[in-house]
């Protein structure tokens, strides 16, 4: 059922045109356009709760944001090639985006930190893996061969993009996207607890 854009109008316009920038140009949506065209979809099924989201020919592209992965997150992830690289077209509703409901909200296995994606750019294509470049803890930094810390806690790489590429590992020597790792092996989806008082 396509979700009627009239009551949100200018928020969306305001959007259309800060996505102007670094983020949103005619390049990036005819590429986008371009892939779901050739694989003959109008649609695109959010990575995390698997919702539907119709896909508009103009800013903003959809109801959430584009990403591009080096590694496959779901049979729907559509395989593109970018920058000479195979890549995986992927895309997260606004809802997941922003934790609007108790069951949008995903934690990190590992230290239960919540994944928060409110600060992206709504209805175009981010060139990295949005959650690979947001590591929470030590577990999202090691090695995906030996599991031997790439990365010093308190270190960071330069960009975002950096946290796609292909790294060598320094102690097994594994040539791998060592900080994109699989979904359900990074994140848990955990309810929000409601507490009773006492009567």
């Amino acid at each position: 059922m396509q979700k009627c854009l009239t009551p949100t109008h200018d928020f969306f316009l305001f959007l259309q045109m800060e996505d102007e920038g670094n983020h949103g140009n005619d390049e990036t949506r005819l590429f986008i356009l371009s892939s779901l065209a050739s694989q003959q979809k109008s649609k695109v099924a959010c990575i995390l709760c698997e919702e539907p989201m119709y896909v508009f020919d103009r800013y903003p592209l959809v109801d959430g944001t584009f990403f591009l992965s080096p590694k496959q997150h779901s049979k729907g992830c559509i395989e593109v090639k970018y920058e000479g690289r195979s890549q995986y077209l992927t895309s997260v509703c606004m809802g997941c985006l922003e934790g609007v409901s108790s069951d949008r909200i995903i934690r990190c296995r590992f230290c239960s930190q919540k994944w928060d994606g409110s600060s992206l750019v709504l209805g175009t294509m981010y060139s990295y893996d949005i959650f690979a470049a947001m590591p929470c803890c030590t577990e999202r930094l090691k090695c995906n061969n030996c599991f031997k810390l790439l990365l010093h806690p308190n270190q960071r790489l330069n960009y975002f993009s950096d946290y796609s590429h292909l790294v060598s590992c320094p102690y097994c020597t594994s040539h791998d996207t060592h900080f994109v790792k699989p979904l359900a092996y990074c994140y848990t989806k955990q309810p929000l607890q409601v507490f009773q008082q006492w009567p």
